[in-house]
């Protein structure tokens, strides 16, 4: 395990899962505690909603849906990375990760048929006359 700068406070502390200092942490999980008991009692708002009513920022919350904090249990969304269309889990919509992944499959056909292409036999250079 090696050393990191917390994101949060930049204080050195030594590298974990959370990805944040031990006392960061602590933090973050009393503001999932407050976001979750809003959520409780609201069932559905948006990111906005939730900030303003609990005071944790925007940042905060989308780093907690991206590790799957709420998932399953609140329905929230969140703007994709690559076009902005809300989603409720991960970092890109159903539509830029096919998109992502049918490039990098185009990508690796053309490399396969340039390295086809580029092998060759020349045997002219094998027979003395």
């Amino acid at each position: 395990m090696g050393l990191a700068n917390c994101p949060e406070c930049g204080k050195l502390y030594v590298e974990n899962t959370s990805g944040l200092c031990p006392a960061c942490y602590e933090v973050e999980e009393y503001e999932e505690l407050k976001i979750v008991e809003f959520l409780r009692e609201q069932g559905k708002a948006s990111i906005e909603e939730i900030c303003k009513a609990t005071g944790v920022r925007e940042k905060t919350i989308l780093r907690m849906m991206k590790r799957g904090r709420f998932k399953g249990t609140f329905d929230i969304t969140y703007p994709c990375e690559s076009c902005g269309a809300n989603i409720s889990e991960g970092r890109l919509c159903p539509a830029c990760s096919k998109n992502i992944t049918d490039q990098v499959k185009e990508s690796n056909e053309r490399r396969q048929e340039q390295d086809r292409d580029g092998v060759r036999i020349y045997t002219k250079s094998f027979f003395k006359k």
